[in-house]
């Protein structure tokens, strides 16, 4: 659960560059926190080392807004930092509107069939195969042939394969023509739920790797405010 000195909703930014103390069974470090996007949180310490992946510990975070505590969990660790999963109860004290985080992959899709307007499937008679540029948990972005099962506002079904596969309905939101193939932008809804957990997994993996790039390279990082 996380604790504050104050009940009023609090702005995220707030967090960044604030002293943080990380808590473990016979351990305490003190560390700045640098970064916090998704459902991700980095804590820049010099004990880094002493931290094992999975590991459960808590956070106290000393903010203008107040003392936060939460409880997390050590999702990744490299040089002079660890990576933690930010609780849903956590988000929810924030007043800034909870983007998903986009990551690149690299993947496929075969775009099955149309619906209409009722919800109503008409299969393609052929699958139409589209590569995945990038992806969040409710969204997705590919090229594919200029079609026009890839109109904007069109909804269709699509099977996705990220090392894993599962079943998808995609709208159509932006279409950019490129030569011969369209770059598409998608509102993606997964319609297995059990397929969130590898994809959220597969989300979070990317992430952590995309951020330890940009930290070798400071120019090219961007915060998320």
């Amino acid at each position: 659960m996380a604790n504050t000195d104050r009940d009023s909703p609090l702005s995220l930014s707030l967090l960044l560059h604030c002293r943080t103390v990380v808590e473990k069974q016979n351990f305490v470090s003190t560390g700045i926190l640098t970064h916090v996007e998704g459902e991700l949180i980095e804590i820049e310490l010099p004990e880094f080392e002493l931290f094992e992946l999975g590991e459960t510990v808590k956070l106290t975070i000393y903010s203008p807004a107040g003392r936060q505590s939460i409880q997390s969990i050590v999702f990744a660790k490299y040089e002079g930092a660890i990576a933690l999963l930010q609780p849903p109860e956590f988000q929810k004290r924030f007043t800034e509107k909870r983007e998903h985080p986009r990551v690149p992959v690299s993947g496929s899709a075969n775009i099955l069939g149309v619906l209409d307007d009722a919800g109503n499937e008409t299969l393609l008679e052929q699958p139409l195969e589209i590569a995945i540029n990038d992806i969040s948990l409710a969204g997705v972005s590919f090229m594919g042939p200029d079609s026009p099962y890839l109109s904007r506002n069109t909804r269709v079904t699509a099977h996705m394969q990220l090392g894993f596969g599962f079943n998808c309905e995609l709208q159509i939101v932006r279409r950019d023509l490129q030569e011969d193939q369209v770059l598409c932008g998608a509102k993606m809804n997964v319609l297995d739920p059990e397929m969130i957990r590898p994809l959220r997994a597969l989300i979070l993996r990317q992430q952590v790797e995309k951020h330890a790039q940009q930290r070798q390279n400071p120019a090219q990082t961007k915060r998320s405010f």
